[in-house]
């Protein structure tokens, strides 16, 4: 019996140091992180979850969903000059080119094409400045209240910014 308890006492002391070397080595690096329960929002773990970070790629999710409530799949657009003339990864898109709005989805979110998003932006509102008011009017309804954009790319703008928090408010609703 007494030697039960020894090992009881071994093993335990044992998984202790384990789990706590564990805990202690998948420290998080970045500077902001959240993770919570899908069902109920509650924050499960936070390291500066309501941090305002530039939003980059979050960015463009937003602007394909406010695009789809807007826009059928298989509606053509041109490109405009603005759009063609957008800071962005290859593909290149030319002024003057003919895309559906599932392709610019795609080039948007599997390619990271800042064009693809301008020319979404233009085929709903005319231009991005008025596009951006849609987007921001969507983070809101879905509780991102410390999310506000100036683009529909993403790419760096002064006063824009979402948190991790919000993300997994956009994401949630993405999905």
């Amino acid at each position: 019996m007494k030697g039960k308890l020894y090992f009881k006492a071994f093993l335990s002391a044992i998984m202790f140091f384990v789990l706590y070397n564990f805990a202690l080595a998948i420290e998080i690096e970045a500077p902001s992180a959240v993770a919570v329960d899908a069902q109920t929002g509650k924050i499960l773990y936070g390291k500066n979850p309501h941090l305002k970070l530039a939003p980059a790629s979050t960015t463009k999710l937003v602007t394909v969903m406010v695009a789809l409530e807007n826009l059928s799949p298989e509606q053509k657009i041109k490109i405009s000059d603005k759009a063609a003339k957008t800071q962005s990864v290859s593909p290149k898109l030319n002024a003057g080119e003919i895309y559906t709005v599932r392709d610019l989805v795609y080039l948007s979110l599997m390619r990271s094409v800042n064009s693809a998003t301008v020319a979404l932006a233009e085929a709903v509102s005319g231009s991005e400045k008025d596009f951006v008011k849609l987007m921001n009017e969507k983070v809101k309804k879905i509780g991102a209240t410390d999310t506000r954009f100036v683009n529909s790319s993403g790419l760096p703008g002064k006063g824009q910014y979402t948190t991790a928090y919000d993300l997994t408010k956009i994401m949630a609703h993405a999905l």
